[in-house]
C-alpha cells in the first residue's frame, strides 16, 4: 500500500545505503603504541591511532593553522596539536582544550586480518 502524502514517481525505488569504502594504510604490528601516523586515501591526510588498545582516525590537520596532529602526543584519548597546544578528542574529533565548538573530522577504522583500513 503507498501513502498518498507521499508522492512516488513511476519506477523509483527506494535509496540504498552507501557502503564506506575500505582502504588499508599499513599493517597494525607496524604502528607505535599509544601514537599515530599519517595515511594517505585519495587526496584526504588522516591520522590514524593506535591507543589503549583501541584505533581511531581523524582528519590530520589542525584548524586553527594546518598544522599536522599526528606529529603531536597522545595521551587519554587525546592528541595534542604540537602548534599550540589544543587538544582533540580520538573518539569524536571535538577539541577538548582549546576554543569550544572546534572539531576536525573523524573516521571509521578497523584492524582486519593484521591490516588497519580506514573508510571513507
Amino acid at each position: 500500500m503507498t501513502d498518498p502524502q507521499i508522492p512516488n514517481p513511476a519506477g523509483a525505488t527506494p535509496a540504498t545505503p552507501i557502503e564506506p569504502v575500505w582502504t588499508a594504510v599499513g599493517n597494525a604490528s607496524e604502528w607505535p603504541a599509544n601514537g599515530g601516523r599519517l595515511a594517505r586515501v585519495g587526496a584526504r591526510r588522516i591520522g590514524v591511532y593506535h591507543h589503549a588498545d583501541a584505533w581511531y582516525a581523524l582528519k590530520d590537520v589542525c584548524p586553527h593553522a594546518g598544522v599536522s596532529l599526528v606529529q603531536g602526543p597522545v595521551h587519554d584519548g587525546q592528541v595534542m596539536c604540537i602548534g599550540h597546544g589544543w587538544t582533540f578528542s580520538l573518539t569524536s574529533g571535538e577539541v577538548v582544550r582549546g576554543p569550544q565548538g572546534v572539531k576536525v573530522g573523524t573516521y571509521p577504522v578497523r584492524v582486519r586480518e593484521g591490516v588497519v583500513e580506514v573508510a571513507v
